[in-house]
């Protein structure tokens, strides 16, 4: 052997840098190259309902011929395909859509149960139905007896009437580490609440129909292992707080990761005594809702642990709030809030917060130019270039209307920034920027491993073209984008409606700093401040006094196989 491109284990590190297409051209090339990619080829099959027809999609012979070698397997049809599904044996991951389901229902639980038996090494099967259908019975015993390696379940949007169904899915859950249920319905089905599920360890439970929050209660008790849990009541229902207080941190005592919206709780305060209830959270998502300072009280017990934060879709989550998170979370990896004010990151504390990957946020000038413009954005570009860790990084604004934002300019301070050398993507959308050829330089040299950028880049049509050409001429990806119209209120081109608007905006910063007034150990840089930081009590203590009377409290109350044939393969 010559070449080293001629062994199999190089082939095999080169495969993932290329796309399906140049693994098929590869085929091509050698006898052993076509036996090297081949399994590459296979590994994941999706058969849509046109597959006999499709161009890009390997024809029947061929798909029996390596069926050996499928180990993910998404059927949105079963038609015509009996033969190939027959030779799968080797499956890890089995999806299946709904429009089988709907158009297929003599046969379908037939031919999966069939799969599923002679696949003993699935782990992870999602089943998603059309509201009308569920797995057969004979379907869900098939996989609690054939399929010893399941880890994950997962099922959304089925039709349970049969009580033997139920109980045979009671068993499944038994043996498996993961379960999602999502937008289903039990009709007049009793759930046995007294067996456990000792292994799971991942639970998600998402507007479960014809299941009271007892039962619901009842099933996140019977998981004595649970880890992380994502829960949300249907709307019609009122969320259990007392009872997961009173309940749940004591039946699941390594519940660490929680997700919930808004559904069931209709005082956004109550979510500050299920905070309160729970402790060392490390993964942390609000959804529709409105975290007030009552609930962001209680969330900081968990600041010493937590790695994620997601609230970007919480409404009333003020600047405040995010300086308190960047300067109170010294272990965070993730963190999604809707805005910040750059001057609360100029005189706020300095971020501990230095080993985030990804952060979404919007920062927002209090002023649209002037000397206090220039000093807002030195220091956010100064507090960012900290984050050496950063891959992701995402400043747009869901509002077009919104104050500027940041602004990529190596005259306001980009240069700052110099050392987030891990960033793959960069999303600035509605946000005014003016890239010009100095700052598309330095991007290119002190961001090498920048994969994909989104954004309107200057408030010059042609110049955002001429940049997005550039970098797209670098290798890095950069989505089309609709040209604004001049005179929408939306775009960034009608900056003097923006202007009229500067004195409203500045009045809501205005409002975010009086209630930050009561937290001004955020901001504060007296030497007792500095002792409460470093000695850690900065976080839910009680020598942390909290002024009541703010907005908020008024309203109070997240081995392959060998090719034994050495035949080319015909794709």
């Amino acid at each position: 052997m010559d070449s080293p491109l001629l062994l199999p284990e190089i082939l095999l590190y080169i495969a993932p840098y290329l796309t399906n297409q140049d693994v098929v051209i590869c085929l091509t090339v050698c006898r052993q190259w076509n036996q090297s990619f081949t399994p590459l080829i296979f590994r994941t099959i999706t058969a849509q309902e046109d597959w006999a027809t499709a161009k890009d999609f390997p024809s029947l012979p061929s798909l029996i011929k390596n069926a050996f070698w499928v180990k993910s397997l998404t059927l949105k049809t079963t038609v015509g395909l009996a033969p190939f599904l027959d030779q799968c044996t080797r499956l890890k991951t089995l999806v299946v859509h709904g429009d089988v389901f709907s158009k297929q229902q003599d046969t379908i639980w037939t031919e999966l149960t069939s799969l599923v038996r002679h696949n003993p090494l699935i782990e992870r099967i999602f089943l998603g139905f059309d509201r009308q259908n569920s797995p057969s019975t004979e379907f869900l015993r098939a996989v609690s007896e054939a399929c010893p390696n399941l880890n994950r379940y997962e099922s959304s949007q089925g039709k349970y009437e049969d009580q033997e169904q139920v109980e045979t899915l009671m068993k499944v859950l038994q043996r498996i580490k993961s379960f999602s249920t999502r937008y289903e319905c039990f009709t007049d089905i009793p759930i046995d609440t007294t067996r456990t599920f000792p292994h799971i360890r991942d639970l998600t439970i998402k507007d479960a129909k014809g299941l009271s929050t007892q039962t619901q209660v009842d099933l996140v008790c019977q998981c004595p292992h649970l880890q992380h849990l994502k829960w949300t009541v249907c709307r019609d229902m009122f969320f259990p707080i007392q009872q997961f207080c009173d309940r749940i941190p004591a039946a699941c005592p390594n519940l660490r990761k929680l997700q919930m919206d808004g559904c069931g709780i209709p005082y956004p305060n109550d979510l500050s005594r299920i905070l309160n209830s729970l402790s060392q959270l490390e993964l942390l998502a609000f959804c529709g809702t409105a975290i007030f300072s009552k609930t962001f009280r209680a969330m900081e017990q968990h600041f010493r642990t937590l790695r994620s934060l997601d609230l970007a879709d919480c409404f009333s989550v003020k600047s405040w709030m995010a300086q308190g998170v960047l300067v109170g979370c010294p272990v965070l990896e993730t963190l999604k809030v809707p805005y910040i004010l750059m001057s609360d990151v100029e005189v706020g504390r300095p971020w501990v917060a230095l080993r985030l990957k990804q952060l979404r946020v919007h920062f927002r000038t209090s002023m649209l130019w002037g000397t206090k413009y220039n000093s807002e954005h030195e220091a956010t570009f100064k507090a960012l270039g900290k984050l050496a860790d950063l891959e992701i990084l995402d400043i747009s604004s869901f509002n077009p209307r919104s104050p500027a934002g940041l602004q990529f300019q190596l005259d306001l301070g980009l240069a700052g920034m110099g050392m987030m050398r891990r960033l793959t993507f960069v999303n600035m959308d509605n946000t005014d920027q003016n890239i010009g050829n100095r700052e598309l330089c330095w991007i290119k040299k002190h961001w090498p491993h920048l994969i994909k950028v989104e954004g309107i880049f200057h408030s010059v049509w042609d110049q955002h073209k001429a940049v997005a050409k550039d970098l797209r001429e670098s290798g890095i990806e950069v989505p089309d984008q609709v040209r604004p119209d001049p005179d929408s209120q939306s775009s960034p081109w009608a900056f003097d409606a923006r202007q009229d608007k500067e004195e409203t905006d500045n009045e809501e910063m205005d409002g975010d700093h009086e209630e930050a007034a009561e937290y001004d150990y955020y901001f504060s840089d007296s030497e007792e401040s500095e002792d409460v930081v470093d000695e850690g009590h900065i976080l839910g203590s009680s020598e942390v006094v909290f002024e009541e009377g703010s907005v908020h409290d008024e309203e109070d109350d997240g081995d392959d196989g060998e090719d034994e044939g050495g035949d080319m393969v015909d794709y």
